[in-house]
């Protein structure tokens, strides 16, 4: 069960003195009860959870290597800074962090109830009555002016008898927990983001290279069919074609400088940059170059290590908290109020004791006749509970289903990647077989310039086969909720110490 009853309990207190004033006698009585919280008592639910991942092989259930910062094992030193940029930078993590600090303020304010709630009181009137007015005491005010000097305190104390104010802070506690937890799987997401912006950077970089070359094959091409063409050794319609497969080559070449830029501004954003600062960062360079294989481990892992399902979890529990607090105002709430003072008519004879007036006593609040509007807040919470766990629920299961398929995904496109690598060297192969043809005079240079386009077009498809198989271990990565390690704690608003790294 992820809740149960509440529980109430009132230990008999020790016997007074006759003596003993009547006010601290209401102390110790209500002191003594106070250790009553209505409203379920709060456990974490118990799922059924699969034993292993079902596209995992039995050697990938150890847990997964360096899950905190997993994107060093690209081993790319420029991925490295974007990321630890992102986690000062982002505006999305920074958020998170005010969300912290808020929830963090509402801990300490339900905390503080906890405590006599003191105010002290100064004042000095100049007053006149009109004539005839009679005092409380029966003196005869009217006529004369008069000065009144007052300095008191004045307290108010809950006394937290059914938990209302316990169960208060249950539940910004819970808050707490899971707006930090928020943070951390901001970290997560952001850094994933990160990195595969990154990897599409690159991708695009160097199926513009790809490109490029491309077309430099197809200009040389053209112009020795066009010599052709000349002698009358080829066909027009064949020299057409040939120009036709150099404006095709020309005309892939803009869509992907234009998702290259779109991609760097995005990254740019990520960082909370512009993107004209991003020049410096992003000259030409290699794809990263995923490990050949990741242990995921097993799915009950994901209950620690996912900060979204911890989230969940830390949100679940201070919804039950708000049961309770809704409970307890179906009950009396009882507080002491007391009030010590001086009051005097001139200033020197106000701190004399003579001067001195005090008041003590309880006061019971209960909105009984509104009992069924308080039920109804009752029943909305509940349902606010059965949704939260219903929340819980679904991120965990979503979890395993997103390892599941990164997973799958990351297996496939390294084999994809595999067999591609194979197929270029195959292909680099008949390209050189043709240009010794060629050397040999046995063939024609057509055949070589053929040859290199098919290099350079199955270059351009590795290109995005090898980019899909960094960004499937990335989302993977993310999938685990690798990024974060439980000693990390964001920098709040007067710490003096913490780690948002």
């Amino acid at each position: 069960m992820w809740m149960n009853r509440g529980t109430c309990a009132a230990d008999g207190g020790s016997r007074t003195s006759v003596g003993m004033k009547r006010g601290a006698i209401l102390v110790l009585l209500v002191a003594s009860l106070s250790a009553c919280k209505v409203g379920p008592n709060y456990s974490p639910p118990q799922l059924p959870m699969p034993d292993r991942f079902a596209w995992s092989d039995p050697d990938q259930d150890a847990p997964p290597l360096q899950p905190a910062d997993w994107w060093t094992r690209f081993n790319d030193p420029t991925l490295n800074r974007l990321v630890q940029m992102a986690s000062s930078e982002n505006y999305d993590i920074r958020k998170a962090i005010a969300v912290i600090e808020q929830d963090r303020a509402a801990l300490g304010v339900a905390r503080s109830e906890l405590f006599p709630d003191i105010v002290a009181l100064a004042s000095y009137t100049h007053e006149r009555t009109p004539s005839g007015q009679v005092s409380t005491s029966g003196y005869q005010l009217g006529g004369t002016p008069y000065d009144v000097w007052i300095g008191a305190l004045s307290m108010t104390w809950e006394i937290d008898l059914f938990g209302r104010v316990a169960r208060a802070i249950e539940q910004a506690s819970g808050d707490l927990q899971a707006a930090v937890d928020d943070w951390r799987y901001s970290l997560v997401t952001v850094r994933s983001e990160v990195a595969t912006s990154y990897i599409n950077i690159r991708v695009l970089q160097a199926r513009i290279d790809a490109l490029e070359q491309s077309v430099a094959a197809q200009e040389q091409l053209l112009r020795l069919i066009s010599d052709q063409s000349a002698h009358g050794t080829i066909t027009k319609s064949q020299l057409l074609q040939a120009q036709i497969d150099l404006e095709q080559a020309i005309a892939a070449v803009p869509p992907v400088q234009s998702a290259l830029a779109t991609e760097v501004a995005s990254l740019a954003v990520m960082l909370g940059r512009t993107p004209d600062t991003m020049k410096g960062m992003l000259q030409h360079g290699g794809i990263p170059e995923p490990p050949d294989s990741v242990a995921v481990g097993i799915p009950s892992d994901l209950l620690r290590r996912r900060p979204d399902v911890r989230s969940a979890e830390r949100s679940l529990a201070a919804a039950t908290a708000a049961i309770g607090e809704a409970t307890a105002d179906l009950y009396p709430q009882i507080s002491l109020t007391g009030h010590f003072g001086f009051g005097a008519g001139e200033f020197g004879q106000l701190f004399q004791w003579a001067s001195r007036a005090y008041s003590i006593g309880p006061t019971v609040n209960w909105d009984f006749f509104n009992a069924d509007r308080l039920r109804s807040i009752v029943n909305q919470n509940e349902a606010i509970t059965r949704a939260a766990l219903l929340t819980y629920e679904q991120t965990v299961i979503t979890a395993i289903g997103e390892v599941e398929a990164g997973l799958v995904s990351f297996t496939l496109a390294a084999q994809q990647r595999n067999e591609l690598e194979m197929a270029l060297l195959r292909t680099h192969e008949i390209w050189s077989l043709a240009a010794e043809a060629w050397a040999a005079g046995v063939s024609d240079y057509q055949t070589v310039l053929t040859a290199r386009q098919s290099v350079l077009t199955l270059e351009d498809t590795l290109a995005q086969t090898r980019g899909l198989a960094a960004t499937s271990l990335v989302d993977l990565y993310r999938a685990l909720g690798g990024g974060w390690s439980v000693d990390m704690m964001p920098r709040l608003a007067g710490d003096k110490e913490g780690d948002a790294s």
